[in-house]
């Protein structure tokens, strides 16, 4: 059945994919530009989508207040259509209360089970009727349980970040993470101008800030190779590990490449960058950008960070996979991807990276160890683990590469609420003599 909305019909479909699948929501997007001819319906769908997956918490908390039965009991089609609606109800005041109601008991006529939209009208009218102080669980009685509704998060990232940076710290973090971020971009060549409508951002020299991202992608300076996207903090790294022309570099876990061309960039495109990742699928991306910035230096090599054989090299560059929990603002999705009995495997496997890699380290080399995660297990716990065990590795301060910055001690640290930007996590190790 075609829908006269097709905007609000693909968003329900992409939201019940990626409940079905599990999918990153970046996958279940890659096919939005053949399911809607007009930018503005593409724009509209991708701000549903990515609204009603960052607000699901609170949605449901709501929802669950005017339903008589669970919203998890509901098929996923009349849970996601009831979603859709109380987002536009309760976030998005450029859309009327009739059309909000309107559009999803025709989402329900169109695509859900008979009754259906008779309950989508009459929970949402419940809804509107409360929008301006919805129920939430009370502050005093409960904090994490309040904060996880109202900032829409899952209870156990909640407590662990209220146990780790306090009440303060941590409900700013909330908030940051439910903030539409800019398009952070890079300048990959000097001399040439910044972007049109970009403003200066972040700690590093060269990195910008833009809203509109679509004009941008269109852009000569972008397909002629001037820029690249990159978070202001994911540059920080990079800036820690200080790659020099002429010297021989790996990137231990490369794709998609951001830091890898950044590498290449500030060696001047002389030496070698060995751009190292064990998806063949992911280096795809960072080849085009390779072309697209016309960089020289690099080598792509499909290999595990845990086995690769080549070396010795000048530095090296581990940028761990990770539960990526300083990124919940650009990626919502991930927030409800992923719980806290992934954390033991994932440290077991970046401590493994990080022990062979330093192994590829000539003696003197630098190696810098980061994530884009803010859980202790996958960063400071893994560097004490390593540098116990390791008499040949020391850590030199990050605070002595960055004077002055109250992200930088030891280690790189970088809350999002706190800083701009993703959070970030960076340790400095040189290799001492055999």
């Amino acid at each position: 059945m075609k829908s006269s909305d097709p905007a609000r019909a693909l968003a329900l479909r992409l939201l019940c994919n990626f409940e079905s699948t599990g999918a990153p929501l970046d996958q279940c997007f890659e096919g939005l530009d053949q399911g809607l001819r007009e930018p503005r319906d593409r724009r509209f769908a991708r701000h549903l989508v990515l609204g009603v997956t960052r607000w699901q918490a609170q949605l449901d908390y709501i929802l669950d207040t005017f339903t008589r039965r669970p919203l998890a009991s509901c098929d996923p089609v009349t849970r996601q259509i009831l979603r859709l609606g109380a987002f536009q109800l309760l976030h998005l005041d450029k859309v009327p209360e009739r059309a909000a109601v309107h559009t999803s008991v025709e989402l329900a006529k169109g695509h859900a089970q008979r009754g259906v939209p008779e309950l989508v009208n009459a929970v949402l009218r419940r809804v509107a009727a409360t929008a301006g102080a919805p129920p939430m669980p009370d502050r005093g009685a409960d904090l994490a349980g309040h904060l996880a509704v109202c900032h829409s998060h899952p209870r156990w990232l909640v407590e662990r970040w209220l146990a780790r940076w306090g009440a303060d710290d941590a409900e700013a973090l909330l908030q940051a993470d439910n903030q539409q971020p800019p398009l952070y971009v890079r300048q990959t060549r000097a001399g040439t101008e910044p972007p049109p409508a970009a403003r200066p951002a972040g700690p590093v020299p060269g990195f910008f800030a833009l809203d509109d991202s679509e004009a941008f992608f269109q852009s000569p300076g972008f397909r002629g190779g001037d820029y690249q996207v990159q978070d202001i903090n994911a540059g920080l790294p990079v800036c820690l590990l200080q790659p020099q022309p002429g010297e021989r570099v790996l990137d231990a876990c490369s794709a998609p490449g951001g830091k890898t061309t950044q590498m290449a960039a500030q060696m001047q495109d002389r030496g070698l960058v060995v751009a190292a990742d064990l998806s063949a699928r992911r280096l795809v991306r960072l080849r085009e950008n390779q072309t697209r910035l016309g960089l020289c230096s690099l080598r792509l090599v499909v290999e595990d960070a845990r086995s690769g054989q080549s070396g010795p090299y000048d530095r090296v560059l581990v940028d761990a996979p990770c539960s990526a929990t300083g990124t919940l603002a650009r990626h919502p999705d991930v927030r409800w991807r992923k719980q806290p009995d992934q954390l033991p495997g994932l440290s077991a496997t970046q401590h493994a990276m990080l022990c062979h890699s330093f192994d590829r380290l000539r003696p003197g080399g630098v190696l810098v160890y980061s994530t884009c995660s803010l859980e202790a297990e996958e960063n400071t716990q893994v560097v004490e683990r390593f540098l116990g065990a390791t008499p040949a590795a020391r850590l030199e301060a990050a605070a002595g590469f960055f004077p002055g910055q109250p992200w930088a001690g030891a280690y790189v640290q970088t809350l999002p609420g706190r800083e701009p930007g993703d959070g970030c996590f960076a340790a400095r190790i040189r290799r001492g003599a055999p």
